[in-house]
């Protein structure tokens, strides 16, 4: 995903992450921020109307209204430096031609005061930036960045302001990032005239996604009567009947102030933020009427049925079993925030975990691997609402989940919720108020824009401790206050839509068919006239992405870099000769804990398994609990609990690595004990003894893991790219990438797995009876000594072997190959991923290349893969293992964003690019190895890739060292003509890679 433009992917999802249940806090308790504020005074031309502490999220709110315009402003005072700001608009759509998305895109084209083109992405390399995109929901679209530094706040704040309020909207623009008619090679007017431009592709790429589909067309049934029947993102069958003319006149309309909602968070001044908006924005407007609110859905009398079809799936476990149902219901205005704590609670017991009845009784049957799209508590629209069902289920099997649905909200009106889930919900409020996280400022915007932009009252949705005592009370007056909710809600709601998806083998000729005939009605129409103004406008649009003058954009200098590090204070000790690392942090009553356990010396097929293995060891039951009393202890006891698969490289030998078992948990410090305990049952005695429950599991990560190609494309082909070209990759793909997949594919498809309950039990002996490599602690100082000692408890409690803790080498650099994998996979478009394997993170030239990369993106593949590509985004990148990489995201081409990698390296070549685009790339750089670490992960770094301060250090050095010179080698000895090139695609099938000479490896996927 190109960071930057519409996220439209799942804007739904990404509000519910922030919602009641996973507020975070990143702000020190050690500093209570002393607010002189009074309500009704006036702050410059704005009137405070609001002022609250809100002291289990450790800020004060003050909210304050603009005396001009009338546009409201939330500030978020708190100790985090990491400071951000946000604006939104309330944009809801009027048809399905995408235009509040296309708005989004154009917006950040270029504006008044900064007129060159596509300044966002400009940005990006002259900033510190610790955030910067733009997001377009259902009715909604926000504009935000994030970053530690004052100045940059200040110029990022100015860019934003400007390209909100005051963009240029060029018809270019507007025909590159919207849709425009243009020939296949905008060099030869005798070449087929297609359909291009960013947002068309992204969307068919959108599209592509089942799961997307089906919950666009949720929302478009369940809200018949309002704007969101609508698709903001846009239909790809209908953003070509879009006008620019319309798209400004929509922004002309809603992008105002009065319009608007502001949310500043950090330690910044608040009257800095409010001197520079009323400067730059306030000041040139007046209050007016916006007529844009959309109204409650007209309720039904009766519950209403759809029927959908979409595409089959080739990676389904079960080819014929792929239908989704599921019953959705609009619940309660979101604005009433007490009520819809109280639904999102509910929402959680009914669907979360293996002792929710949902769970019980609907997952468990046996009907489907996984809950339908959409499954749970949804309040991101105006009304909340709720969805349950299943996905991959037989057509047969339809009357059977219409009827366990109704029949389950019964159970639960009759038998109510045990105590202990509703304290382990309160329990995960308390701990997510907590537990620190280094973007909460971006969570509080995101999670209070929806109730804000229908005009509720923001503060009162950060009184957390408020909702509770308020929820205690109801359940303390009315032991049956919830299942009152579900009669009102569920029993007694006719406004309840049953959405069936059923697969078709024609959906796709369909879909291709409805394509063509849009392109044939567009050009058949077109005069001889028209035709070669097409063809000029394709002239004119190339010459127009060829260049680009950023000199009226601010930007930071080197020097406003800080030259050093600040370094994690790290000690040492020593259990029973496993080595402790002991990090204290201001954890905020929250101790961290992570071990690593050496998993090296494993078969093939035991490395395979490894990655289930470690998804279902917590999720079977271990020492007296079974696996719901188990979860049930981890969700009252823990925040998070896991266990996964570590691979890394070593930073200074790249033919060395590690594999080990990474454990993973967190808790509140007084229940450091109690998760100790937890850990000390799953390593000595999980059971391993449910072929059902095994079976279930299998299912279920297979189904995730085929769902997540669609919106992950670009991070499979990059995995498959580089497996070649070093064993800790091929490590990586096998067991995280395409490969796996696969995996988890033919085992689900499997009746029983009894088979693999033995396998699991010998890993189980052999892994975790090995004495950790190194444990790690996070925690308070006042709380350390108590840590280490629950620590040390349970590592004497332990019978460890004698077993050797050792690295890895395998795989020696002249063993790489090249190799060109095509996984043909039935999707609009192309995600497409190039490696070349170089030097690792200690290597001196690694800082050289890692600055070649954000050059190279931002001065040369950016303009060619998106802007003249037509692609979602695509770029280059280096991970600490030094594999160089290139990729391209939701792509209409192939050979061209092949052609535009290899030119990419003459390019670096050349050495055309001045010294600003080089201090620019280093910005880039710094941007992102300065980013905020919370203090429950300092220090994490070391622990898991032993990578040091004084290597991070070193590297610093090296980055601001670097010169036209040391690109120009690095790109000549690494990347001109590398030996060995691995390159992989997943896309629909095409020319290019079954031609014999291109030597590709076609896998194909079908049914």
């Amino acid at each position: 995903m190109t960071i930057g433009f519409a996220l439209r992917r799942n804007f739904a999802t990404v509000l519910r992450r922030t919602s009641w249940l996973k507020k975070q806090s990143y702000s020190s308790t050690a500093v209570d921020q002393k607010i002189n504020y009074k309500v009704d005074n006036t702050l410059l031309n704005y009137s405070i109307k609001q002022v609250e502490k809100i002291s289990e999220l450790n800020l004060t709110a003050i909210l304050l209204e603009h005396k001009t315009t009338g546009t409201e402003h939330l500030h978020l005072a708190c100790a985090d430096s990491n400071n951000l700001f946000a604006v939104g608009f309330r944009t809801p759509p009027p048809d399905n031609s995408g235009i509040p998305h296309i708005l989004e895109h154009l917006s950040l084209c270029g504006s008044q005061n900064f007129p060159c083109r596509d300044p966002f992405f400009n940005m990006l390399n002259r900033s510190l930036s610790t955030f910067m995109n733009a997001f377009t929901g259902s009715d909604v679209t926000i504009y935000a960045f994030s970053t530690q530094n004052f100045k940059d706040f200040q110029n990022l704040l100015s860019v934003y302001l400007d390209a909100t309020f005051f963009p240029l909207l060029l018809e270019k623009d507007f025909r590159q990032e919207g849709w425009r008619l243009e020939h296949e090679d905008v060099n030869d007017k005798n070449s087929p005239i297609l359909v291009k431009g960013v947002v068309f592709n992204e969307m068919k790429g959108v599209f592509s996604d089942p799961g997307q589909y089906y919950a666009r067309h949720l929302q478009n049934f369940l809200f018949p009567s309002n704007a969101y029947s609508y698709e903001s993102g846009g239909d790809p069958l209908v953003i070509p009947h879009l006008t620019w003319q319309n798209l400004k006149h929509f922004h002309s309309t809603l992008y105002h102030p009065s319009n608007s909602r502001f949310i500043t968070y950090g330690n910044l001044p608040l009257e800095a933020h409010l001197e520079k908006i009323e400067s730059h924005v306030l000041q040139n407007f007046q209050k007016v009427k916006i007529e844009n609110e959309i109204p409650d859905v007209e309720a039904w009398v009766k519950p209403r049925e759809v029927v959908i079809y979409n595409r089959l799936d080739p990676m389904a476990a079960i080819p014929e079993n792929q239908t989704v149902i599921s019953d959705s219901y609009v619940l309660h205005k979101i604005t009433d925030t007490r009520e819809n704590f109280a639904l999102s609670i509910l929402g959680t017991l009914l669907v979360d975990g293996p002792n929710s009845p949902f769970y019980q009784k609907l997952l468990q049957a046996g009907i489907g691997p996984d809950y339908s799209p959409c499954t749970g508590f949804d309040s991101s629209l105006k009304q909340s609402i709720f969805s349950v069902g299943l996905r991959e289920i037989a057509e047969k099997d339809i009357g059977l989940v219409k009827d366990l649905i109704p029949s389950i909200f019964e159970d639960v009106v009759k038998k109510g919720f045990p105590k202990e889930q509703i304290q382990s919900v309160l329990h995960k409020i308390e701990l997510s108020t907590k537990h620190r996280t280094s973007n909460f400022g971006l969570n509080c915007a995101l999670g209070v824009f929806s109730m804000w932009n229908h005009d509720g009252h923001p503060i009162s949705a950060f009184k957390i401790n408020d909702h509770i005592q308020w929820f205690s009370n109801q359940l303390k007056d009315n032991p049956h206050f919830l299942q009152d909710k579900v009669v009102q809600y569920f029993q007694n709601n006719p406004h309840k839509l049953t959405l069936i998806m059923k697969p078709s083998e024609h959906f796709e000729s369909e879909q291709q068919a409805k394509e063509k005939e849009l392109l044939i009605s567009k050009v058949s129409r077109l005069s001889d006239i028209e035709k070669q103004q097409i063809y000029q406008q394709g002239l004119e649009l190339a010459e127009h992405q060829k260049h680009i003058d950023a000199s009226c954009l601010p930007t930071l200098l080197i020097e406003d870099v800080k030259r050093f590090i600040e370094k994690t204070p790290l000690n040492f000790k020593s259990f029973n000769n496993i080595p402790i690392q002991i990090c204290e942090q201001p954890t905020n009553e929250v101790t961290y804990f992570r071990a690593l356990i050496d998993a090296s010396e494993l078969s093939e097929e035991e490395l395979m398994l490894l990655p289930l293995f470690t998804s279902i060891i917590t999720e079977m039951g271990a020492g007296k609990r079974n696996y719901k009393e188990l979860d049930q202890e981890i969700h009252l006891k823990t925040g998070k609990f896991d266990v996964s698969l570590h691979v890394s490289e070593h930073p200074l030998d790249p033919t060395e690595y590690q594999q080990a078992l990474l454990l993973s948990s967190y808790c509140l410090d007084k229940n450091v004990k109690d998760m100790f305990l937890l850990w000390k049952d799953i390593l000595t005695d999980v059971h391993l003894n449910d072929n059902e429950r095994l079976t279930q599991l299998i299912r279920l990560s297979a189904t995730e893991m085929a769902q997540s190609i669609t919106h992950r494309g670009s991070h499979y082909s990059m995995k498959r790219a580089c497996s070649s070209l070093s064993h800790c990759a091929h490590i990586r793909e096998k067991t995280s990438g395409i490969s796996q997949i696969t995996f988890l594919k033919h085992l689900a498809e499997m009746d029983s797995h009894e088979y693999l309950l033995e396998k699991f039990i010998k890993l189980a002996n052999v892994l975790f009876c090995r004495a950790p490599m190194r444990c790690s602690l996070n925690a308070t100082s006042d709380f350390m000594p108590l840590a280490l000692s629950s620590l040390d408890s349970f590592l004497s409690e332990i019978n460890f072997s004698n077993y050797l803790s050792k690295r890895k080498s395998k795989m020696t650099l002249t063993e790489a190959k090249s190799q060109n994998t095509h996984f043909v996979l039935p999707f609009n478009v192309n995600y497409l991923g190039q490696s070349i394997l170089t030097v690792p993170y200690c290597h001196p030239d690694y800082s050289n290349l890692k600055i070649a990369t954000k050059l190279m993106s931002s001065k040369f593949l950016h303009s060619e893969i998106r802007e003249k590509g037509g692609a979602y985004g695509g770029g280059a990148s280096i991970n600490k293992g030094g594999h160089f990489m290139f990729y391209s995201y939701r792509d209409p081409n192939v050979t061209k964003t092949l052609k535009a990698f290899s030119s990419g390296i003459d390019f670096l070549l050349e050495g055309s690019y001045s010294d600003r685009d080089i201090n620019e790339a280093k910005l880039g750089v710094f941007s992102e190895v300065d980013a905020p670490v919370p203090p429950g992960s300092k220090g994490f770094t070391f622990f898991q890739e032993e990578i040091s301060d004084e290597m991070r250090e070193e590297m610093r050095n090296n980055i601001f060292n670097c010169s036209r010179k040391s690109l120009i080698e690095v790109t000549k000895k690494y990347l001109k003509n590398p030996e060995n090139v691995g390159t992989a695609l997943i896309g629909p099938e095409n020319k290019y890679t079954k031609s014999d000479d291109t030597h590709w490896n076609i896998m194909e996927y079908k049914l």
